[in-house]
């Protein structure tokens, strides 16, 4: 018998049932009462802050802040103050004292979100207070416990950046000690109806229109589709759907041009739900992004031409210049 899916609170995206997920989870849930550091790399939009919030929220510190900062948007400049905190007369503008996020986080969580793109400055004082636990305002004379509980985030291989020197190596191990990969929807496309279901609920909710669900047709699209931006991108697909529906299901004449690139439609006496389908349309549209070229299409499926070649003749895919 299949596992029951999972989804964790009305307002989470980590729904699904695959094997994927759950081999998430349950590293999750081994990390979670410990005050190991986590370090959750995966792809733009796959859900990695979501990942750090279900681990902070198994954790002993669950009643206390978890505090986020997004390392990529803070300006070089203002990274050291914003999360150590400073004193007053620190730098030119600093009028008044501040606290920082270790020490609005302390006896909770700090969730580094691409912690990639924090500057070398930042990263050798980073890696001190890891070291030590303990961190000092910028232009104070004495120093604070860091009783914090870190989580990183990345889009970005660490490793590579570290030997190729744009990444200080001992942070990486420092920042590594559970790493937790979060895997893109292409690889767990068994969540895809799952997820897009809960969107589609979650979405009218928040716009308070009606919605009647997705066709079949439309949901072996969703799933054959490659989500390059992954659950972000999901989500996007599915709130323009349903403003387009006015209460309607939602077919396949209601997605977005990139997502029906290469339908296909059932053939006679063929269900969209079945396994066939959802192969046959999957081929045909990598097939046709490739311009047909089997050999690209089977480097974009993860299988060698003459498999490519002998499923594309078994499900009787044909070339065809139709985009729609």
């Amino acid at each position: 018998m299949a596992d029951p899916p999972i989804q964790l609170g009305s307002r989470s995206s980590l729904v699904g049932g695959s094997r994927a997920l759950r081999r998430v989870l349950d590293l999750c849930v081994r990390v979670a009462p410990t005050r190991a550091t986590v370090l959750i790399t995966g792809e733009t939009g796959t859900g990695k802050e979501l990942i750090a919030r279900y681990v902070h929220g198994l954790s002993p510190r669950r009643d206390q802040p978890l505090v986020a900062c997004n390392c990529a948007a803070c300006p070089e400049t203002l990274l050291e103050s914003e999360l150590f905190g400073h004193v007053r007369g620190a730098f030119t503008g600093a009028t008044n004292p501040r606290a920082g996020l270790f020490e609005r986080a302390h006896a909770g969580t700090l969730l580094l979100d691409e912690v990639g793109d924090i500057p070398p400055p930042a990263q050798a004082k980073l890696l001190r207070v890891i070291q030590e636990r303990r961190f000092s305002r910028l232009g104070a004379t004495f120093s604070q416990e860091a009783d914090v509980r870190i989580i990183a985030s990345t889009h970005r291989d660490l490793l590579k950046e570290a030997r190729r020197g744009q990444f200080r190596e001992d942070l990486f191990y420092r920042l590594n000690v559970f790493p937790i990969h979060v895997p893109p929807l292409r690889e767990r496309r068994e969540d895809i109806a799952a997820l897009a279901r809960h969107l589609l609920e979650a979405t009218a909710r928040r716009n308070r229109c009606r919605q009647s669900g997705f066709t079949d047709e439309a949901l072996a699209l969703l799933i054959a589709y490659h989500w390059p931006g992954n659950v972000r991108q999901l989500q996007s697909e599915v709130e323009r759907a349903l403003l387009l529906t006015q209460g309607e299901p939602i077919s396949e004449r209601f997605l977005s041009l990139e997502v029906r690139r290469g339908y296909v439609p059932p053939e006679a006496g063929e269900s969209a739900t079945s396994l066939a389908y959802a192969q046959r349309l999957m081929l045909a549209r990598a097939l046709f992004e490739n311009g047909w070229n089997y050999g690209k299409a089977a480097r974009q499926l993860g299988v060698s031409v003459h498999v490519l070649r002998q499923m594309a003749a078994r499900l009787c895919v044909r070339r065809t210049e139709q985009s729609v």
